[in-house]
């Protein structure tokens, strides 16, 4: 093992897998199963030579991410993509209701920042000093330790409370991108296609399969790139540069949750990985 990984903590989208409501062949079934049932979206960069670790996202599912970390390392900082509930909701856990935490530095965007220090419950944290409120500036990278380095940077997204970053993760080794979540691959300040010949691993945003997943709810007003909008996006990539690429943030109507599925043999295919649950990528 590496002194420095990422590891994938999950990879649905806000609500898991299975959804609250969900009465369809998906989750309908996977309530009492023992099917395997998948975490939200999130990722941990581990220092295993010093014992610390960072989040980006602290979901829903905090207390299950939580264990999948060793438990003598220490919780170093929170870094958030933006004000979706799946992408901060998890804060609380933080909080003297549970974990009573102290100090634990909370990284965000302006909008973001000010979205948890003025707006109870989250700001409660801020006073009873669970966490700290860090702001972050696109572009501007912050440094973890000797060889790690996070740089958030803007991408559009329904921001009806908050900006939305990605985050680039640096070493001296490889560049890693964690792109959950966007409206669109067209309207980005820096080019999807730049960032994915100058990185060497994406998890990138693959919410919805296709147009066709949501039966009673216009998908125009929930935006995402389907993974065949990505495929067509993507066609001109040779096969080195699409195997850099793992869909992640999967709505539990998308097919790449069931590996026995067409939709999710089409993506290997077509030379692209899906994000798995405690994948680790050395840094």
């Amino acid at each position: 093992m590496k002194n420095f990984q990422v590891k994938i903590l999950g990879i649905t989208q806000d609500g898991g897998y299975p959804h609250a409501g969900c009465k369809r062949d998906c989750c309908l079934n996977l309530w009492d199963s023992t099917q395997k049932k998948e975490l939200i979206a999130s990722i941990a960069i581990i220092d295993h030579s010093s014992k610390n670790f960072w989040l980006i996202d602290i979901t829903p599912d905090f207390k299950n991410q939580f264990n999948m970390i060793p438990s003598n390392y220490c919780l170093s900082g929170i870094f958030l993509t933006h004000a979706h509930l799946g992408h901060y909701i998890g804060l609380l856990e933080l909080g003297k209701e549970v974990m009573n935490l102290i100090d634990i530095p909370v990284y965000s965007m302006p909008r973001m920042k000010s979205f948890i220090e003025n707006n109870s419950p989250i700001n409660f944290l801020i006073e009873n000093n669970n966490i700290r409120s860090l702001g972050l500036i696109s572009n501007k990278s912050v440094i973890l330790n000797r060889k790690i380095s996070v740089i958030p940077f803007l991408v559009p997204h329904r921001n009806e409370l908050s900006e939305t970053v990605g985050y680039k993760i640096k070493s001296k080794n490889k560049n890693i991108i964690y792109l959950p979540d966007i409206d669109s691959w067209d309207n980005m300040d820096e080019d999807i296609m730049d960032l994915i010949l100058d990185n060497d691993v994406l998890f990138i945003d693959g919410t919805f399969y296709d147009n066709n997943e949501l039966l009673n709810r216009d998908m125009s007003k929930i935006p995402h790139p389907t993974v065949k909008d990505s495929f067509e996006k993507f066609k001109f990539l040779d096969k080195n540069n699409r195997k850099k690429i793992f869909f992640t943030h999967l709505n539990h109507t998308n097919n790449l949750l069931r590996p026995d599925s067409q939709e999710f043999n089409e993506v290997l295919i077509n030379g692209y990985n899906i994000a798995k649950t405690n994948q680790c990528i050395d840094l």
